[in-house]
């Protein structure tokens, strides 16, 4: 399974001849859709405690009152000043074309346990985590134009919700976007808030936000990481 997953993504996903905006789009609908009436075979809601290392993930993330979706793949568990931290890859933070390539070459690497992780007897509880490290991933992203950049801590405690996604829906996970989904949260929240300096502040947020949705830049690095930097200090309440 995804013994090329460039090939895959450009072949049998049809993207050579479509547009890599609306591939995005397109996988990141998929993605939310399941995630309304999760299967238990290709998405499954668990529990903060049951988030593991080595998974594919989408979460909601609670910057302290605003809640926004992350797809991650999760890399490590660390206790940090007496913090439950789970450091992960954001996947949304990894350019397009990168992601692409990047997971070519980890699927490459993993081409045998792949295979055997690919059947999950029909229920995601089977799934094995993917035979990687934190060194390993944090090396390869290094190495791969310092993009180590995208790997984020999580307190345990602020996930406000977790999916696990299985490897057999990859590109859905992997290629997601959720910027659009974001930004709608929170314009349901401003709605929900009484008038207040907070209201205020989340209304500042919100078109600053829609700002950067607007400028999307596929392929720049720079671009990635601006809303890696923006994203990480959406903290409602300072």
């Amino acid at each position: 399974m995804f013994d090329n997953f460039e090939e895959y993504i450009y072949g049998s996903l049809g993207l050579q001849s479509g547009s890599m905006i609306k591939f995005i789009k397109d996988m990141t609908d998929k993605l939310f859709m399941l995630k309304n009436k999760p299967n238990n075979t290709e998405i499954k809601q668990v529990t903060i405690n049951n988030v593991k290392p080595y998974y594919f993930y989408l979460i909601r993330y609670n910057y302290n009152g605003n809640k926004i979706w992350c797809p991650i793949l999760t890399l490590d568990y660390r206790v940090i000043e007496n913090k439950n931290i789970l450091y992960a890859i954001n996947l949304e933070y990894l350019p397009p074309l990168f992601k692409i390539k990047y997971f070519n070459l980890i699927f490459k690497k993993l081409k045998s346990e792949l295979k055997k992780n690919s059947d999950n007897n029909g229920d995601l509880k089977y799934e094995r985590p993917l035979p990687i490290n934190f060194e390993f991933i944090y090396k390869t992203l290094k190495q791969n134009g310092n993009m180590n950049y995208v790997i984020t801590a999580y307190d345990y405690l602020k996930i406000d919700k977790a999916y696990q996604i299985s490897i057999n829906i990859a590109p859905e996970i992997i290629m997601c976007d959720p910027k659009r989904y974001n930004s709608k949260s929170m314009k349901d929240l401003y709605q929900k808030l009484p008038e207040s300096k907070e209201k205020d502040y989340l209304k500042e947020i919100i078109e600053m936000y829609d700002e950067i949705i607007e400028q999307y830049q596929e392929d720049s690095i720079k671009y990635h990481k601006i809303v890696a930097s923006f994203e990480k200090n959406l903290k409602l309440i300072k």
